[in-house]
């Protein structure tokens, strides 16, 4: 269902997430359509159920104007309400210069240079007083765990979590660093996700925290130490030292309420380039 009104470019989605079949152009095409019209995307009507998709990829496309089922809590609405945080939600937020520049070459499924790729190292150290799942059951104590999610363009978007601890809400300690490598920093969206683990069934939802990329504040690069790397294999040249890059991040619910005193304690520290560039 797509219409042009004055301009105006409207699409209608009509398959449960977006792909790259949602664009009434190929990826180039419609980045560049976007430079000069406006593009609004809204919620199909056949969601009768007032769910969502992803907004992330038609941002990636330069899209203007993305309606979202503002009733309907879920990892949606996060990343919306994390794209916004970064001007403290007025509603407008000024796309990356590549996405303005009316002759770019930038294509959403082949991101290639000049873009800035960035390496992210984010230690994940400790919890503090995070709240039970199942209130109505006495003793319940949650095992906690931590999922670091990427959103962005398609090659950039990854996830990794650590290992959970057991019987510990209060003051879990995890100490375990993930590697994140990101092509388009300028898009992407780092989301956490505090989960309780069930081992008989689904892990269980306990807060995150969404932000953009270009959000975060961070610490500086020192040598690593032997023992240091992390499990994923990525080397990085930054140990992670009390320098300007530890944080406390405040929970927020399914809702999007705050959760405190619920809180992670994490470093990061990003350094430009991809680990194993020889530039």
């Amino acid at each position: 269902r797509v219409g042009r009104v004055l301009g105006t470019r409207e699409v209608g989605d009509s398959t449960p997430l977006p792909s790259p079949s949602l664009y009434p152009f190929t990826g180039n095409e419609f980045v560049q359509h976007n430079t000069w019209q406006l593009s609004r995307v809204y919620p199909s009507g056949l969601r009768t159920d007032s769910s969502n998709y992803n907004p992330q990829e038609l941002w990636n496309a330069g899209c203007q104007m993305v309606a979202m089922n503002m009733q309907t809590a879920g990892l949606e609405m996060d990343i919306c309400d994390g794209h916004f945080r970064q001007n403290g939600g007025c509603g407008y937020v000024l796309k990356p210069d590549f996405l303005r520049d009316i002759q770019s070459s930038f294509h959403p499924e082949k991101p290639i240079s000049p873009f800035k790729a960035q390496t992210l190292l984010i230690q994940v150290i400790s919890g503090q007083q995070l709240p039970k799942v199942d209130k109505t059951k006495e003793g319940s104590i949650v095992d906690p765990l931590v999922k670091v999610q990427i959103f962005g363009v398609r090659l950039d978007t990854a996830r990794q979590e650590t290992n959970y601890v057991e019987n510990n809400g209060f003051n879990p300690y995890w100490g375990q660093t993930l590697c994140f490598r990101v092509l388009v920093p300028e898009l992407a969206m780092l989301r956490f996700v505090v989960m309780d683990y069930d081992w008989k069934s689904r892990n269980d939802f306990i807060g995150q925290y969404t932000l953009p990329w270009t959000c975060m504040q961070q610490g500086e690069p020192a040598p690593l130490t032997p023992g240091q790397y992390p499990s994923s294999g990525c080397l990085p040249n930054a140990v992670l030292l009390p320098l300007p890059g530890y944080r406390h991040i405040h929970l927020l619910s399914k809702d999007g309420i705050s959760l405190r005193p619920a809180s992670i304690f994490v470093y990061i520290c990003i350094q430009e380039g991809l680990e194993g560039d020889e530039s």
